[in-house]
């Protein structure tokens, strides 16, 4: 009898022990998310590891974007994936033996929180983050990054075969583009000048003209004299140049002229103009040898892109991910009755 008594105490304060540590352990569901972001709320569990609002916010203060963005559920939501990504990766780095080393966390965690003074440290230790929260962010990104460096990084290959492919069908996009070589004469002028001073500016841009014209000067001589820019001392040359390089209403002008061919006088946000045509020379045409680095490095990180999505896809479904939130209630009761 005595041995039953003694045997059922026993029993009885080892699962009054197991209950309070199962309340202990126990995570209380999150309530403000996903309407809003609280620090220590747990909302999410990764194979065991949690996600917290704190981790949310500092998610949200790298990526520069505001306070008000926090009180969107579609954003907080977005965050949260991506947390969850991150977990499920930080896992497969970790067991391929990877890890950040403190000397180079220490370094980035030195240079990020310089600027932690003032109003923006007061800020933050009002939304309850510390230095501690944003070192955790960067030991996870750090080890995400070598992961993808040194684990999938070098599995990616790209074949002659494929990168040739890709310049057949695309070999328009890698043709060069047509150029023009000009010399130009600037006067400069502003907004807020008077109508004196732009009669005065124009006046003096149709006697170079009448100079050139007339043969008494010639145009690199008289961008030297009069061109306000650093072109003058150059005689005005601007050297080849193909589309996109020079402001619209130039490259237009530029490009309507033949070799030899001066332009009227004409005006851009810079000033006055008088550009003279010197040389114009075709686009080259398709050049894979010369193509081929840039398409590799288009091809690879297409490649890359896939890849990871496919390995993310695989470890989310092996992971087991808890959203400690009523997502489905509060989706409900936004979109319902």
């Amino acid at each position: 009898m005595k041995y039953f008594l003694r045997t059922a105490l026993a029993i009885g304060i080892a699962a009054a022990l197991a209950a309070a540590c199962s309340k202990k352990n126990k995570v209380e569901k999150a309530t403000a998310f996903p309407d809003s972001v609280v620090g220590n709320e747990v909302i999410a569990l990764v194979n065991g590891d949690t996600i917290r609002g704190k981790d949310l916010q500092v998610l949200a203060y790298i990526s520069m974007t505001g306070d008000d963005s926090l009180k969107s559920r579609s954003f907080n939501e977005m965050l949260l994936d991506q947390l969850i990504d991150r977990s499920v990766f930080v896992r497969e780095a970790k067991a391929a033996g990877l890890a950040a080393p403190d000397s180079v966390v220490d370094k980035l965690m030195e240079q990020f929180t310089a600027s932690f003074t003032g109003e923006l440290a007061g800020q933050l230790q009002r939304r309850g983050l510390m230095p501690v929260d944003f070192r955790k962010a960067i030991e996870r990104d750090l080890m995400i990054r070598a992961y993808v460096r040194e684990k999938i990084e070098p599995s990616i290959t790209i074949s002659e075969a494929d990168s040739r492919a890709f310049f057949n069908e695309h070999e328009k996009d890698y043709a060069g583009l047509d150029s023009v070589r000009a010399s130009h004469i600037l006067l400069q002028s502003a907004p807020d000048d008077t109508e004196e001073e732009k009669k005065k500016n124009r006046d003096r841009m149709e006697d170079i003209v009448k100079q050139i014209k007339s043969g008494q000067n010639k145009f690199a001589r008289l961008a030297t004299m009069y061109s306000q820019d650093n072109s003058a001392e150059r005689g005005g040359d601007l050297g080849f140049f193909a589309r996109g390089t020079m402001v619209k209403e130039f490259e237009d002008v530029a490009f309507s002229l033949k070799k030899g061919q001066m332009s009227k006088i004409f005006e851009t946000q810079f000033g006055l103009h008088l550009v003279l045509v010197t040389d114009r020379k075709a686009a080259a045409p398709p050049n894979y040898d010369e193509a081929r680095p840039k398409i590799e490095a288009h091809l690879r990180s297409q490649a890359l892109g896939t890849e990871l999505q496919n390995r993310l896809k695989r470890n989310r479904e092996a992971a087991i991910i808890t959203r400690n939130y009523d997502y489905e209630e509060k989706k409900t009761e936004k979109t319902g009755a």
